[in-house]
């Protein structure tokens, strides 16, 4: 071994024969160095490299070997030497002594010289594992601090635009919040990037979210705090602002700012933005930050109703909506699995002789506490929800089931009338659907109508005309329910193949009263007519309604002049008992 790499030990004893024959015994394996005073072996401990060990006299002739011991543990460089401290005393106290201040071990004189390399061997063993120990410590020390680090990052920060994340922003809020300080939050959410990373690829959605991030920042400036919560979702926080007018301002100044393209690569791209705001101000103030959160994503809700490039400032009010909503979906869905809805049938007469052609099925809620529930109050709700697929598809089988009943053992073929909504038509299983009931229930394909409101039907004209062609090539019959209320289908109504026209009951029940409507009504049924499309008027109440509409030539009418509508045993008897109808249409 080379001298230089050798350990090195440093022996402190004022007797020359002492250090000569410890330097006889240790020098061949280890570098040594002398001293013969306290303040020598002081001065030597704290030059570099330190020493591996220190052999140290207990006499010395300027200061004992326990003070040496005590200001060499009680300094930082020097405080993880072993000392073995030298004595000719072997009393236990002296020992016990030198250990509580620090020592590691003792050797008595005169010394033993295979006891001394033992000693120092294991100790410096000991000392280079500790050593080597505490390298490996501080290794991972230092790696756990990288690693906290990168995590921190990550948690902090948005990986793709570099901008806060959700957890560093709900920090800043509960910063706010904690320090009774007002601010507002803004959350956006930019529509239309599926089409955009489907069409441009998600290298170019990418960089137009970067874009995004680096365009708000630039808006913001110093008022606030732009941050990132996932996919085309931002966020900016305006700390000490909370003034509806100013915050209003700001945000018309934003969406008139996404009127610009933004320029990605080659690409001038358009991008519609929708905001919710929430102000904590005296108005309001929030407890948490994951109620400011969910505030402003409420609000966000409300504004994406409204359409696009449109914002919504939240209120307590809409709170209450939205636990109610939800209240409603979970009433709901509890009633598809206890089977609390009711089917009621409205009969839908032929004017030519009175006679019931078919009836428009009715779905109506027996809640176990609050009673009949009409549908014009859970239906919006089924659909927002989507319930309303699986709802609707119930509906279609049991009022199929029901018409083959009445076909099959009463021997009456009156047609069902169902209505689809907009959701049903959009899904991807409904034409299999349809299949799977008429195959189940054994109905005949030519019984059934199925009515389509024109909302429906406009908001994605061409895959609803699909639809149509494909039922119609099963022999159902299409009805274009609520016509008029939309204003917009007449310019379509030569494109539809549908078979039955249903002026919506606005129109009939105040055709006597307002004469624009009543001319509207007679130039529906005319149009209608002249496309081969037969007419059903709903709301006929009263007897002024039905002269009108037979002279109008309508085919088919319903409404509580006929009858209301009713659970499926009364309407087993309405076919059963015919001049119960009419009667009622006489008196």
């Amino acid at each position: 071994m080379i001298a230089s790499e050798r350990q090195k030990i440093l022996i402190v004893d004022d007797q020359p024969e002492n250090l000569y024959l410890l330097m006889e015994v240790l020098g061949e394996n280890y570098q040594i160095v002398a001293a013969t005073t306290g303040k020598k072996a002081i001065d030597l401990a704290k030059k570099t490299p330190p020493p591996d060990l220190i052999i140290l006299d207990i006499l010395l002739p300027d200061i004992n070997g326990y003070e040496v011991c005590r200001q060499l543990k009680s300094d930082r460089a020097t405080k993880d030497i072993p000392i073995i401290f030298l004595t000719a005393l072997a009393e236990s106290d002296e020992e016990m002594k030198g250990l509580e201040i620090g020592a590691v071990d003792y050797l008595t004189k005169p010394i033993n010289p295979h006891i001394v390399r033992a000693r120092v061997k294991n100790h410096l063993t000991i000392c280079s594992l500790y050593r080597q120990l505490q390298q490996v410590n501080s290794i991972l020390e230092e790696k756990v601090k990288q690693r906290t680090a990168e995590l921190e990052k990550m948690i902090f920060s948005d990986s793709l635009t570099g901008l806060p994340s959700r957890v560093a922003l709900g920090r800043r809020i509960r910063k706010c919040i904690e320090g009774k300080e007002n601010f507002t939050l803004i959350q956006f959410n930019f529509s239309g990037f599926s089409l955009i990373n489907n069409s441009f690829g998600y290298e170019i959605g990418d960089k137009l979210l970067q874009e995004i991030g680096q365009h708000l920042c630039h808006l913001v400036g110093e008022k606030g705090m732009v941050a990132r919560m996932a996919a085309d979702n931002f966020y900016i926080l305006l700390e000490k602002i909370s003034d509806p007018l100013t915050v209003v301002g700001f945000v018309q100044s934003i969406i008139s700012s996404f009127r610009t393209p933004l320029r990605v690569e080659d690409y001038d791209i358009f991008v519609n933005c929708n905001l919710g705001i929430v102000l904590a101000n005296g108005n309001y103030f929030p407890q948490t930050e994951l109620e400011v959160f969910r505030d402003a994503d409420t609000a966000l809700h409300k504004a994406k109703q409204k359409g696009g490039n449109q914002y919504y400032i939240f209120e307590q009010s809409l709170r209450e909506a939205t636990r109610q909503r939800l209240q409603w979906e979970t009433d709901l869905r509890r009633a598809i699995e206890e089977k609390q809805f009711l089917l009621y049938y409205q009969p839908i007469v032929d004017l030519t002789d009175y006679h019931i052609d078919s009836f428009e099925v009715l779905i109506r809620w027996q809640h176990p506490t609050r009673g009949l529930i009409s549908p014009l109050q859970f239906i919006p709700y089924l659909e927002e929800s989507g319930l309303i697929t699986q709802v609707g598809l119930w509906i279609f089988e049991q009022a199929c089931q029901q018409q083959v009943i009445w076909q099959e053992k009463y021997g009456f073929s009156v047609g069902i009338s169902v209505n689809l909504s907009a959701c049903q038509l959009s899904h991807p299983t409904f034409i299999e659907d349809i299949e799977s009931v008429i195959t189940k229930t054994r109905i005949k394909p030519e019984n059934i109508k199925l009515e389509i409101t024109e909302t429906a039907l406009i908001q994605s004209l061409s895959h609803t005309l699909e639809i149509i062609n494909n039922l119609k090539e099963k022999k159902i019959q299409i009805s274009l329910d609520d016509f008029g209320t939309g204003y917009s289908s007449l310019g379509y109504l030569h494109q539809i193949p549908v078979d039955y026209l249903k002026i919506d009951r606005s129109f009939i029940i105040q055709s006597e009263s307002q004469q624009k409507k009543a001319d509207l009504v007679e130039i529906i049924i005319m149009l209608a007519h002249k496309l081969g499309i037969k007419v059903v008027a709903e709301g006929c109440e009263n007897r002024e309604n039905l002269l009108r509409l037979r002279q109008l030539q309508c085919e088919y009418a319903q409404g509580y002049l006929f009858s209301p509508p009713i659970p499926c045993q009364q309407a087993t008897e309405l076919l059963l008992y015919p001049e119960k109808l009419t009667t009622k249409i006489e008196a």
